[in-house]
C-alpha cells in the first residue's frame, strides 16, 4: 500500500505540472488520460463536458470505450454524472465489465463535467478509496486546465478579431475619400450628359456601385471601430418582438410565414438592445433571403437549465456546403451574390461582446439553423 501511495502522489504531482503548462484543449485531454492511466490502472476512461448549446453532458474524450457505443454510454452514464455533480463526490457503479468510478468536474468559472474510469481489475476497498481520492484530485485539476484552455482560446480569438478590425477600419478610411470623388465626378457627368442615354445608363451603374461600396465602408467601420457595449438587464424575446414588428416586410416580400415558440418563463440577460437588434435584423434577413418563397421560418427560444437563453432561427432553404459552413463567420466571405461578407462577422462580434455564442448548422434533414446563446444575468 505504501508503494501505491507513492505512485499516486508522484502521478498527481506530474499531472498538476503537466496541466499547468497546457493551454490547448486537446493536449489537456491527452495529458489527463496519460496521468489517470498511470495513477489508477483502468481498462477504459471518459471525460464528459457540458455542451453549451444543449446543456447536456457529452463525451469529449475517451479511450477503451467503443466509439460506436458512445451515444449509449452517454445515456447510461448521464444519471451517474448528474449524481456526482449534484453531490460533489465520486460515485461507484458496478458493471458487467467491472467497477466504474465517476468524479465530478467543476471550476469556479463554470466548466462542468465528469470523469469516469473502468477499473482494470477488482480492487480492495482500501485501493478503491484511494482511487476515489486520486480521481477527485485529477478531476479538479482537469476542470481548471479546461477553463484555462477555453480562456486562452477566447483571448486568441478576440485578438485576431481586433487585428482584423484594425485593418478593416484602415481600409475603410482609405476608401472613403476616393469614393466621394468618384461619386461627385459621376454626378457632374450625369448633369452634363442628360441627352445621351448610353452615358446616363453607365453613370447610373457607377453611382449604384459607389453606393454599394459606401455601404461596405460603413460596415467595415462598424466592424473595425465598434462602439462600446452598454448592457442592461432585458428580455431578448421582447427585442425580437420589436424587430419582427418593424421589419415585417422582410417576411412579406418573400411570402414567408413565421412559426414562433417563445421561452417560458421569459429570460433575463444583460443586453445592449440597439446592437442586439441589429444582429436579429441581420440574421432575419439572411434567413428570409435563403428561404424558398412561400415557406415558413421557425423562430424558437428557450431558457436553458443553467439560466441562459437560446434562440434558434431555422429555414428550409438549400443546404450550405460543409466547406462554406466552416467559413460563414469569416469577414469578407459570403455565399450570397453581391454580399459583402461583413454581416455575419459583425453579428459574431456583437454576440461575443455579450459573452454569448452564435453558430450555424445546415443539413438536408433540418435545413439551416442559426443558434444564438446568451448567458443569464
Amino acid at each position: 500500500m505504501q508503494l501505491f501511495d507513492h505512485q499516486v502522489l508522484e502521478a498527481l504531482i506530474d499531472t498538476g505540472i503537466a496541466l499547468s503548462r497546457t493551454i490547448a484543449i486537446d493536449r489537456v485531454f491527452a495529458e489527463v488520460t496519460q496521468q489517470v492511466r498511470r495513477a489508477v490502472p483502468c481498462a477504459a476512461f471518459a471525460i464528459a463536458v457540458v455542451d453549451d448549446e444543449t446543456a447536456a453532458l457529452r463525451v469529449a474524450h475517451h479511450f477503451g470505450y467503443d466509439e460506436a457505443a458512445i451515444p449509449a454510454l452517454e445515456e447510461r452514464l448521464k444519471p451517474v454524472w448528474l449524481d456526482a455533480l449534484a453531490n460533489g463526490r465520486t460515485v461507484r457503479h458496478p458493471t458487467p465489465a467491472g467497477l466504474e468510478l465517476t468524479a465530478p468536474m467543476a471550476s469556479a468559472e463554470g466548466v462542468l463535467g465528469a470523469i469516469t474510469l473502468l477499473a482494470a481489475h477488482p480492487r480492495a476497498d482500501t485501493e478503491t478509496d484511494a482511487a476515489d481520492r486520486v480521481l477527485m484530485t485529477i478531476a479538479a485539476q482537469t476542470a481548471a486546465a479546461i477553463e484555462r484552455a477555453y480562456l486562452v482560446r477566447r483571448v486568441e480569438h478576440k485578438r485576431r478579431l481586433e487585428a482584423i478590425g484594425e485593418v478593416a477600419a484602415g481600409v475603410a478610411h482609405e476608401l472613403r475619400n476616393p469614393l466621394f470623388g468618384i461619386s461627385s465626378a459621376a454626378q457632374l457627368l450625369r448633369l452634363r450628359a442628360r441627352e445621351d442615354p448610353v452615358i446616363e445608363k453607365n453613370v447610373g451603374r457607377i453611382l449604384r456601385e459607389v453606393e454599394r461600396l459606401n455601404r461596405m465602408v460603413t460596415s467595415l467601420l462598424d466592424y473595425g471601430r465598434p462602439r462600446a457595449v452598454c448592457r442592461t438587464p432585458g428580455d431578448p424575446d421582447a427585442l425580437w418582438d420589436d424587430v419582427l414588428e418593424t421589419h415585417r416586410g422582410v417576411l412579406e416580400s418573400g411570402d414567408l410565414t413565421l412559426e414562433r415558440v417563445r421561452a417560458v418563463p421569459p429570460a433575463t440577460c444583460a443586453i445592449d438592445a440597439e446592437l442586439l437588434a441589429q444582429v436579429f435584423i441581420n440574421v432575419l434577413r439572411n434567413a428570409a433571403d435563403a428561404a424558398p418563397p412561400g415557406s415558413a421560418l421557425t423562430l424558437s427560444t428557450a431558457v436553458l437549465p443553467h439560466g441562459g437563453w437560446r434562440c434558434r432561427l431555422q429555414n428550409g432553404g438549400p443546404t450550405i456546403p460543409p466547406e462554406a459552413l466552416a467559413r460563414v463567420f469569416e469577414i469578407f466571405y459570403s455565399t450570397k451574390p453581391g454580399g459583402t461578407g461583413i454581416g455575419l462577422a459583425l453579428c459574431q462580434r456583437v454576440i461575443e461582446d455579450h459573452d454569448g455564442t452564435i453558430t450555424l448548422e445546415s443539413t438536408p434533414e433540418s435545413g439551416t439553423i442559426l443558434t444564438i446563446l446568451l448567458p443569464a444575468v
